[in-house]
Parts: structure tokens; sequence; C-alpha cells
């Protein structure tokens, strides 16, 4: 099959640009389907093979927690109650796992045992904010127990609980952080705004000296929401350092960004490109609004061209309904993921809102 798959890539059959065949609402809509179309009897498949017609039996348990969150800010943009029930299907079967530190009082996650990871706290937050829960108010203030328990005097946090293991920099403190700003939003508690005040320097610093596009994304989010809580030009200085490197690293300026080879990655950093765009526009930065807006628009319409669609299919004239509305990897790819959906439907959602495409 794979053998197949890469014949019709080298024939031209799969990387089109589809800006003027599909609107980015239908292909929101069909993302979203794509998640309701590949449950299974806990909550999601992790992975799909379109070109196999089979699910693996694989799973990351982070990952979906993401895609439960993406799913839960979906009921809100379509006003679709199955997205809301699946939402809670997926809390559901993540609140079965959730662990209560009496010594210290807080909760944690405890889905993988041998790797209990900050950014469950953290997507079990962001999702709780999207729904209704009888138990919200108290699960909310003691996953954020949990993260702050994580955070060092340095302003670091420490990536995972109950264990000296230091992976993850790049990902869950930034996700941590923006759910630390989501619920100051929500609730006006000052230890929130806190325990992100105190991790910008060290975050920061880490930026400078370890530049790379995975940590921009959850970053962004977070130092935005705090930089309209502050002011802090501190904030504002590294939102642009982050972003300016981003474009960079693509070949940056007002055009011929290389994107088209990036594969569904891009779609994770036009999520933090959208927020920095939010920021240049709030201070009439028009030079970098103009290079972000460039970048956006590239970076959605190579993501838009792994979407699997009716039209869109990548040569298969027989394919499942599990398929649709699903983002490939890259063009050799032959694997859909909940991440690849997640990334591709909120950035799609936030560029929309922005009135960028």
């Amino acid at each position: 099959m794979k053998k197949t798959f890469y014949t019709l890539l080298l024939a031209g059959l799969s990387f089109v640009f589809l800006s003027g065949c599909m609107s980015t609402q239908n292909a929101i809509r069909l993302g979203g389907e794509w998640f309701l179309n590949n449950q299974d009897e806990n909550f999601l498949y992790y992975e799909y093979f379109p070109f196999e017609k089979e699910h693996s039996n694989s799973s990351h348990m982070l990952r979906e927690m993401g895609a439960m969150w993406s799913i839960a800010n979906l009921y809100h943009y379509l006003h679709d109650e199955r997205y809301l029930e699946l939402a809670e299907k997926g809390f559901s079967y993540f609140e079965r796992s959730f662990k209560r530190d009496t010594e210290n009082d807080f909760i944690y996650v405890n889905i993988t045992p041998d790797k209990i990871k900050l950014g469950y706290n953290a997507f079990a937050i962001l999702t709780l904010l999207e729904i209704d829960h009888p138990e919200k108010d108290y699960y909310l203030e003691q996953l954020a127990k949990g993260i702050m328990f994580q955070q060092e005097e340095s302003g670091e946090l420490r990536t995972f609980f109950y264990s000296d293991r230091d992976t993850g920099v790049d990902y869950y403190p930034g996700e941590a952080l923006l759910a630390m700003m989501s619920l100051y939003e929500e609730t006006g508690k000052e230890e929130y705004l806190e325990a992100t005040r105190k991790a910008l320097p060290f975050y920061r610093e880490y930026f400078k000296g370890n530049p790379n596009t995975a940590v921009v994304s959850w970053q962004t989010q977070a130092y935005l929401k705090y930089w309209r809580a502050t002011g802090e030009e501190a904030a504002r200085d590294y939102i642009f350092e982050m972003n300016d490197f981003m474009l960079e690293s693509y070949g940056g300026g007002t055009s011929g960004f290389k994107v088209e080879s990036a594969g569904s990655v891009v779609a994770v950093h036009v999520e933090g490109v959208n927020k920095a765009y939010e920021l240049a526009k709030e201070l009439g930065d028009f030079e970098r609004m103009e290079k972000y807006a460039n970048f956006i628009r590239e970076g959605l319409e190579a993501t838009m061209a792994l979407q699997f669609t009716e039209k869109n299919n990548f040569g298969m004239v027989n394919f499942e309904e599990a398929a649709i509305g699903g983002f490939l990897g890259s063009i050799g790819s032959d694997s859909m993921r909940v991440d690849r959906n997640q990334h591709g439907v909120m950035a799609l959602q936030a560029a929309h809102e922005l009135r960028l495409i």
C-alpha cells in the first residue's frame, strides 16, 4: 500500500494548495468530524492509517489530552453538542487517573505511573475551563496546585512529578504556563499570575541558550496572556524574540517561506505566530504584522494541503469515513494522529478569527 501511495505522490496527485477549493470553515468542520469518526470505547484512537484502513494500537496520553482540549474548543466554535459529549467522554476517561497527593495538597494525573507528565495537569485544566463538571472548581484548584508544586525558586517547572527526569522542557512548561494564565483570566487569582511571572526570566534565558522552534508556540500563547494582564515589556520582547526566530528558521522575510516541506508541524508553529501577530497588531508593529501574516497564510495553505477530503483524497477512490478531515504528517506520511488534527484545527480557528484566511 505504501508503494502505491508514494507512486501517487510522485505523479503529483497529492500536494496541491487548496485555498481555492475548500473554505477555512469547511476545513475546520472536517477536522472536527475526524475526531468524531475516530472514537474508541474510552475516547479516541491515537492514530489511523487511511491507506491501510486500520487504526494503530499505540497511544500517547498527553497528545490525546491535548486533543480533548481542542475538541472542547470546537464545541464552542461550532456550537455542536457532539463535541461537548466527546470532550466529556474524554475527561471522564482521564479523570479515573486523578490522584491526590494528600501530603502536599494537590492532584496529578497518574495515567502513566512511570512518567507522570506536567502537561497532563495543564490539559486537564484547559479542558475543564471549557466544559461543566460537578467538581470543576475543586479540580481546577487542585490541578493548579500540582503545577505550582513543580516550580523551583528559579522559576523552572519540573517536567515530571516525583522524578528527576528532565525531558519535555520545550513543551510541558509552556503548556502549564498557558493553563496558569487561562486560570488567572478565569479566576483573577494572583498566585497563577505570579507563577507565570516567576517563570519568565528562566525560560527567556533558556530560549536564548537553546533556541529552537519547539519552545515557541506554547510559550507565546502563555506570555501573550501574561503581557495583556501586566504590560510587562520583558514578555513582549520574549514573544517577538521567539517568533522572529521562528520566521528565520523558515527563511524569513515578507514572502517565500519554505513551509511546504515542513509537514504538519507547521500548524504548531502557526499557533504561536497567530498570537505574535495579535501582539504586533495591538502595538501597531506593521512590519511584523506583515511578516507574521504571510507566514500564517502560507503555513496554513500547506497545512490544508495535507488534509484528506473527498477531493484531496491522495489518489484513493475507496476510502473509509475515518479518513475524512484527517491531516497527514507530511507528503511522505501514511498516518493521521490526534495531535495533528488538534494543531491543524486550532491554528485554522485562530487565523480565521483574525481574518487572515
